[in-house]
Order: structure tokens, then C-alpha cells, then sequence
């Protein structure tokens, strides 16, 4: 496995000098959950198809999403066109086996730190994502089998203090929906200095300030030699804002949150939401 270092990112981000103002798109960026994925967390045909005809087009296939890549892992099996996913909220961006790794972003040590003690003294279920493993402290839970039940992988066990030796790329805390969406407004969380998303009603998710799907994708297309204005974003929920704010072109499906709607150059148009994604590609490709 190849992770390349911090001078030969700077060195790929030096490259990016593609006219943005030609060359139509290139790199499609796709949203799982809300997106490609229908409420039953399976790929329609109509979304499959519309897929197959992104890449007919020469268009890269992306797949850029908050889960672990494990948890994406069984639709990039099921889609042989998607050679790069950006995962864990943008912490890595990575050939879609694997094979090479782009980029990775973690959480300082300290910052690891301050949330677990912050969660110490709240009523939610931590989950830990590293690069290789989901981990969380706590013991089985409802909480635990919400997220299981979203095509998660199961969390290992391990101490909070094992925790802080492990370099973490987000956390997520577990719970109520009123209780995590009162987090938005939480003054000791935000003065952590962190970036905090409500991704579904029961997980509110913890990065570093600079790891969004839009720096990741950033650092993927100026490594093929692209520039934003050759991008569209596909996506649905409050984490793909920054894509839709940095990529050319962006389509928010019409079933999503409706500050995500705002921020997106174009809103599918109606119908089921199993094919909003496909409904999406034919407005974009005629």
C-alpha cells in the first residue's frame, strides 16, 4: 500500500494549472447514502445504469461519502466503472481497491483527547474511525445497532485509553435525534475548534476543519491533471455542501436537507428518491 507524503501532495496541488473554464466535466463525485443509495441502502437499476453512462462519457466515477471505507466497500464491488472513493467524510482518498492511497487526514492527539472527555460527560455512544478499523468503548447498545443497521461495520471494543494511542480520522457520537441535533448548538463543542455535521438524525460527526469531501476532492482531480470547473457533485445532505460550494457543477437530490438544496447549482428533478441520482445524470447529460 502507497500513502504519498506532504511534499509530493503540495507537488500534485502545484500541478492543478488545467483552464477551468474549458474542457466540460471529467470527475463525477457521488454521494452513498441519500444519493446513490435508495432507502433500502441498495443501488437501483435506473442509478446503475446512470452510472454506466457517466463513464461511457469519459467521465471518472467517484464515489465520495462519510462512511468508513469498509462500510463502501460493497457497492464499489458492485459498480467495476468507480476507480476512486473518497471516504471517512474526506479523511482518505484512495484507488477504489485500495491498492494506493491519495491522502489521509487524522485528529491531533489532544483533539482525540478533549472528545473524549467531552463525551464523558454527555449521553451519546462514541464511534472511532481510523484507517483501518471502526473502534468504539462502549459496550453493545441500541445506539450500537442503529448503526450496524445502516450497513455499518460492527465497532471493535477498545479502552479510551487505547483510543488515544491510535491516529483517528473522525469520531461520530451516537443518540437520540433532539439530543444530536442539540449539539449543533453546544458552546463547549464548538469551543473545540473542530467541524461538526449532523450527517443523520442519530449521528453527529467530529473532523478537523480542513477534512471535507471538497479538500479531498480537490486533491484527486489536480492529481489527474483537472480543475474544479471539471467536476460535478452529486449529493443530498449537509456533508456535501462543501462539494457543491467547490465543484463546477453540482445536483442536490430533491429529497435532501434543505440547506443542502440551497447550495447546489441544480436540484434534481422530481420523483422516487431510489432515482433521483439517475434523473440527475440525464438533466446533465441530455
Amino acid at each position: 500500500m502507497m500513502v504519498l507524503d506532504s511534499l509530493q501532495l503540495r507537488t500534485i496541488m502545484m500541478m492543478n494549472t488545467y483552464d477551468e473554464s474549458s474542457g466540460g466535466v471529467r470527475l463525477a463525485a457521488i454521494d452513498l447514502d441519500g444519493t446513490l443509495l435508495g432507502p433500502d441502502l441498495g443501488i437501483s437499476e435506473e442509478n446503475r445504469g446512470a452510472i454506466e453512462r457517466l463513464a461511457s462519457a469519459g467521465i471518472e466515477v467517484v464515489l465520495a461519502s462519510g462512511r468508513h471505507y469498509r462500510s463502501m466497500r460493497p457497492y464499489v464491488r458492485q459498480l467495476p466503472q468507480v476507480r476512486w472513493i473518497v471516504s471517512s467524510q474526506g479523511a482518505e482518498v484512495a484507488r477504489a481497491d485500495r491498492s494506493s492511497i491519495v491522502a489521509q487526514k487524522f485528529l491531533r492527539d489532544a483533539d482525540v483527547r478533549s472528545l473524549i472527555d467531552a463525551e464523558s460527560r454527555r449521553d451519546f455512544t462514541a464511534v472511532y474511525y481510523t484507517a483501518d478499523e471502526v473502534f468504539t468503548a462502549a459496550r453493545a447498545n441500541g445506539d450500537l445497532d442503529a448503526y450496524a443497521s445502516m450497513s455499518n461495520p460492527v465497532p471493535v471494543h477498545a479502552s479510551h485509553a487505547e483510543l488515544l494511542g491510535m491516529q483517528v480520522q473522525k469520531v461520530l457520537w451516537l443518540g437520540e435525534p433532539r439530543a444530536v441535533a442539540g449539539l449543533r448548538v453546544d458552546e463547549g463543542l464548538a469551543a473545540l475548534g473542530l467541524q461538526g455535521v449532523q450527517t443523520v438524525d442519530c449521528v453527529y460527526e467530529f473532523m478537523p476543519v480542513e477534512t471535507t469531501k471538497a479538500t479531498a476532492l480537490e486533491i484527486l482531480s489536480a492529481s489527474l491533471g483537472m480543475g474544479r470547473g471539471n467536476v460535478v457533485a452529486f449529493g443530498d445532505g449537509e456533508n456535501d455542501i462543501p462539494m457543491f460550494d467547490w465543484a463546477g457543477l453540482s445536483y442536490a437530490m430533491p429529497h435532501g436537507w434543505e440547506n443542502a438544496l440551497s447550495r447546489a447549482t441544480h436540484v434534481a428533478p422530481p420523483g422516487p428518491p431510489q432515482t433521483a441520482f439517475a434523473r440527475a445524470v440525464e438533466e446533465l447529460l441530455g
